[in-house]
């Protein structure tokens, strides 16, 4: 497929090159897969003020689509070639619990996934190059969906937290195209 140039804008989500079929796949599954966890909380949750709904809504929104994003070769080269990028990248994620907070979901709940999922991150990241990274990475990942099952949340909220663990340590933290050509820094 051909690749795309993307602005240095987009460059954290996109990489530096991407497909039109990769950036059009990201943004349907966000958007379907943010009306999906919007139609749930609307069954469920206790309404809240139009601002913090549409703020918790773009944060969804984000969520998914750093998940499928995190999987195009674009977006991982980008970050396999800038390992202070990527602890960044780790360290500023709080959407979980910002989520949480504008959304009326349980914190404490969500500041515990918050937690695991960064301390799963960082250990997953600091496993880069190795042949293990993705083994433990799919181990940490199964130990991280059982904490979120188990927890008993809301199904609206349940969705928010897996794919929020999953997008930060393992489609993210995980080096998958280790012996692909890398764009330069």
């Amino acid at each position: 497929m051909r690749q795309l140039s993307m602005p240095k804008s987009l460059h954290e989500v996109f990489g530096q090159q991407q497909t039109l079929a990769e950036i059009t796949i990201v943004l349907l599954f966000s958007l379907l897969g943010t009306c999906c966890i919007y139609y749930q909380y609307a069954l469920s949750a206790t309404p809240v003020s139009p601002w913090k709904l549409l703020l918790g809504l773009l944060i969804i929104a984000d969520i998914l689509a750093g998940f499928v994003a995190n999987f195009s070769r674009g977006t991982n080269n980008y970050y396999a070639v800038r390992p202070t990028s990527r602890l960044v990248f780790i360290a500023i994620h709080l959407h979980l619990p910002l989520v949480a907070w504008l959304l009326q979901a349980d914190i404490g709940a969500a500041t515990l996934i918050w937690l695991v999922t960064i301390l799963f991150a960082l250990s997953v990241n600091a496993l880069h190059r190795s042949s293990l990274q993705l083994f433990v990475a799919g181990a940490l990942a199964g130990i991280g969906v059982l904490l979120v099952l188990l927890l008993n949340l809301p199904l609206w909220f349940t969705l928010v937290a897996l794919f929020f663990m999953l997008k930060v340590m393992f489609s993210f933290a995980v080096d998958h195209y280790p012996h692909s050509v890398r764009e330069q820094p």
